[in-house]
């Protein structure tokens, strides 16, 4: 149980951060040096606490915003990857993370920069120390390397109909509820996609809006912009009226999604079956790719042209096929193995038809309720594995298992 020692700590209104710097820390002497760091660089919001890391955990776990800055403690850690790894989870892209420790250790340091971690100090911590590394006035730690940021992840079709945002939303769903990352969706049809409908909510032309006015942007102006489906997950889209210009500025998105990743964990842009100039520029600042097809002629030849047009971005993303059945299975449609050997490359996951579940949540705008441990939510939830690494770990701990066993 951690004990708290609180300056000027600020609760705010909804939304806003509770505090610019947190610091859990293991003992009192580091506890007073922190408390004469911010006394004297006059810090308004900041909470200071005794405690671990599951401390730190639990703490910014419950908070709507997280802070600027976040000192942890990895005294009596055992897997201090690990656990950064899981507050990582909990802790928005932008956070600064301070690192803590008694040993000095060039290879745990390494590792936790290649976390994203800002820092790593050794104890016993000094005022000036601390002063050489949180540069209050720009409002950064030190750079020792560049910044954790969010990923962007586009889903693409290649027919109308096939389910794009269908998967796109549920996906991001399942993102922010559960696996608590913090995720912004783009809906890129400037004309009004289903997005909104199937969460629930109205539009405010949030989208076309940063397109205009993309030489202007900054985090808060982006973030007004954004409608709010809960704490976890926000979208970006509009409804322009039919038959008017749309705004597409080239460089506007790219300046959009850098914003959005300094806050989001992912940002999942929904793009359709367009093949446009934001389409083009959606692609080129993507980590990560998924291709929507179905079980068709059409679709067969569509996806490996579409796999061409993804492969001559100049950032060449990682590309994964998903098939999907939005309809119910009849005869005369192309067999699976066939599909994967006329693209000449695997499909990642195929999403079964689910004749009611679906239909039912997009027309309430809720999450649906399929049960079946073979159906859609379960072929959701391991395309988020994917997508987060999560299944690939457990197929290590599965495998590491298996392992033991034989021995």
């Amino acid at each position: 149980m951690s004990t708290t020692t609180e300056l000027s700590f600020s609760k705010g209104k909804a939304g806003a951060r509770a505090a610019d710097f947190i610091a859990f820390v293991s003992d009192r002497q580091t506890e007073q040096t922190l408390k004469s760091f911010v006394l004297e660089q006059a810090m308004p919001h900041v909470h200071i606490a005794v405690g671990n890391i599951d401390d730190t955990i639990a703490y910014v776990s419950k908070l709507e915003r997280s802070p600027v800055f976040l000192l942890v403690d990895l005294h009596g850690s055992v897997m201090p990857l690990s656990d950064l790894g899981r507050l990582a989870e909990v802790c928005e892209p932008s956070v600064q993370v301070v690192a803590l420790g008694e040993r000095n250790d060039v290879g745990l340091f390494r590792s936790l920069l290649k976390l994203g971690v800002h820092d790593y100090l050794v104890k016993p911590l000094t005022v000036e120390l601390l002063k050489r590394t949180i540069n209050l006035s720009d409002g950064k730690v030190a750079p020792v390397v560049r910044s954790r940021a969010g990923k962007t992840v586009t889903i693409t079709g290649t027919r109308g109909g096939i389910g794009v945002t269908t998967v796109a939303v549920n996906l991001a769903r399942h993102l922010a509820d559960q696996t608590h990352r913090r995720v912004a969706y783009v809906d890129l049809n400037p004309y009004g996609g289903a997005a909104n409908s199937m969460l629930g909510l109205q539009t405010n032309h949030g989208l076309t809006d940063v397109l205009q006015n993309h030489h202007r942007l900054d985090p808060q102006y982006v973030e007004r912009t954004l409608v709010s489906k809960n704490n976890r997950l926000f979208v970006l889209s509009s409804e322009l009226e039919y038959g008017s210009a749309a705004p597409i500025n080239e460089g506007a998105l790219a300046r959009i999604l850098t914003l959005l990743c300094d806050s989001f964990h992912y940002v999942i842009l929904d793009v359709g079956t367009r093949v446009d100039a934001l389409a083009n520029e959606a692609l080129d600042h993507s980590a990560r790719v998924y291709l929507l097809a179905d079980r068709s002629v059409h679709s067969t030849r569509e996806t490996m042209r579409r796999l061409r047009y993804i492969e001559t971005r100049d950032n060449v993303p990682p590309t994964s096929v998903l098939l999907n059945n939005p309809n119910a299975v009849t005869s005369g449609r192309v067999n699976t193995n066939d599909f994967a050997n006329a693209i000449n490359r695997s499909v990642l996951h195929e999403i079964p038809f689910e004749p009611k579940a679906i239909a039912v949540a997009e027309n309430l705008g809720e999450t649906p309720k399929d049960k079946s441990q073979q159906g859609f939510t379960h072929a959701i939830s391991r395309i988020a594995g994917d997508l987060t690494g999560q299944q690939m770990e457990a197929a290590r701990s599965l495998l590491k298992k298996f392992s033991i066993r034989k021995r």
